[in-house]
């Protein structure tokens, strides 16, 4: 049974110094992530800038655009309006034109040429007159052609207009959709760069509280070493003192280095008893049992013995008067566990089950007249 005892002294005792390895390669991880973290925010920062400055060059591309649909809607307007007045200058004509012949027909000077010969006084009057009028009507005919082809010019001149209109229009929301685009790149990567400096910012926190844990932890396992080194030695005194006699009564021998061992590797905070005897093996109790989780703000991974409770979450808190630290026991409803840890609320026939999740830890409340037994 006493070798028993040191056994388990030994185990607690490795446990307590597991932690600090492990809390060292978690830094170390926090920093290789960091790195990586900031590596990576570095190219997204280039990255912005460069989608920015395309951005910006696109933009540029699309007003400068905006201008020349502008004036080429001008200029379509204005061949339009010139069109208008065109046409009416050339229906003007003509309704001139066709007057001036409606008249000659009336008065029959166009078709009777002999009339207007027996008129004249003389053969060069006759001439003047039929030259003066050959001239009118080739005038009205040339302006009339003219203003036709001004006509056919300026409705060419729409249509070129109106095509390139077309093209100024597509090329606008063929830049508009690439600067849009643009837009969403930028964004996206602006909302990975500031979910890399949260992490960051995260990393850099994690890092404080584990340099301030490591720091806890180097130094309980110091007064770990400490209390384990003065529990052996009186463990060792005491043994030399006992008769070779005393050999039969080795029952009740484990109680006396039990608590010598085990109970100096809680925190520094807790007071160890070390003049409790430890309950027999198969006892049963009848206690109150609230719950806790590590995951509660303020919490630490670690318990009074050490126990890294990320590792093995199936572990009580206890009055180690009435639970010695260390014992495996069978609670009601919660199962096997071992008795690793301590509180200030957890005085006599209480207990505090550890488990996951903070809202299990709720639905859990307060259970009275819980079974436990200690196992051993």
């Amino acid at each position: 049974m006493h070798r028993k005892k040191w056994i388990v002294l030994s185990l607690v005792f490795i446990q307590m110094l597991a932690p600090v390895s492990i809390s060292a390669d978690t830094l170390e991880s926090l920093n290789q992530k960091e790195v990586t973290l900031q590596q990576q925010s570095q190219a997204i920062s280039s990255q912005v800038q460069a989608a920015l400055e395309e951005v910006n060059q696109t933009y540029r591309a699309v007003e400068a655009l905006k201008n020349d649909v502008a004036q080429n809607e001008a200029l379509i307007a204005s061949t339009q309006a010139e069109i208008v007045e065109t046409n009416e200058t050339i229906k003007k004509r003509k309704e001139i034109a066709a007057k001036r012949l409606r008249n000659l027909q009336v008065s029959s000077i166009g078709e009777n040429k002999l009339f207007y010969l027996l008129q004249t006084s003389n053969l060069q009057e006759l001439v003047s007159g039929l030259y003066a009028m050959s001239v009118m009507q080739n005038a009205e005919k040339e302006t009339v052609q003219t203003l036709e082809e001004a006509t056919l010019k300026l409705e060419e001149l729409e249509r070129t207009a109106q095509v390139a209109q077309a093209e100024l229009v597509n090329d606008q929301q063929t830049l508009q959709i690439k600067a849009d685009a643009l837009d969403d790149q930028v964004a996206a990567l602006k909302v990975q760069l500031a979910g890399n400096q949260a992490a960051l910012a995260e990393i850099a926190q994690s890092k404080e509280v584990e340099t301030a844990r490591l720091a806890a932890e180097k130094e309980r396992q110091k007064l770990a070493e400490e209390e384990a080194q003065k529990a052996a030695e009186k463990a060792a005194k005491e043994a030399e003192k006992q008769p070779a006699t005393q050999e039969q009564v080795t029952p009740t021998q484990p109680t006396t280095p039990q608590p010598e061992v085990s109970q100096p590797e809680t925190s520094p905070s807790t007071p160890p008893v070390v003049e409790t005897p430890a309950p027999s093996t198969g006892k049963t109790l009848y206690v109150q049992a609230t719950a806790y989780s590590y995951k509660e703000v303020g919490s630490s991974f670690y318990t009074a013995l050490g126990v890294d409770l990320r590792q093995n979450s199936q572990v009580i808190a206890v009055d180690p008067s009435v639970i010695p630290l260390g014992s495996v026991v069978e609670v009601e409803g919660y199962g096997i566990a071992l008795a690793a840890d301590t509180g200030g609320a957890i005085k006599g026939n209480i207990i505090d089950v550890h488990l996951n999740s903070v809202d299990a830890c709720i639905q859990w409340g307060r259970k009275f007249n819980v079974k436990v037994t200690i196992l051993e």
